[in-house]
């Protein structure tokens, strides 16, 4: 039986994005980059899962949550 495993990284509303690049300027190991005026976590494998992202949304448009997916548990918050 295979488990699988959740990474606590940040969640982009696209609704609420208004490509202001806050959240993507506050991100220390650049995972996340704007892509057609819109915030996107490009990179969720390097996420540090460190929040740095969040506060400087003015449209509260990114959360964190716990998200399945692969990659090296040695990096970030992994359950």
């Amino acid at each position: 039986m295979s488990m699988i495993a959740y990474k606590w990284i940040p969640v982009i509303d696209p609704d609420l994005c208004n490509g202001c690049q806050e959240c993507v300027l506050a991100c220390g190991p650049k995972c996340l980059e704007l892509e057609d005026n819109l915030a996107v976590l490009t990179r969720p494998d390097l996420c540090g899962s460190e929040e740095h992202c969040i506060a400087p949304c003015p449209v509260q448009a990114i959360r964190m949550a716990w998200v399945p997916m692969q990659g090296h548990q040695s990096v970030g918050k992994w359950k």
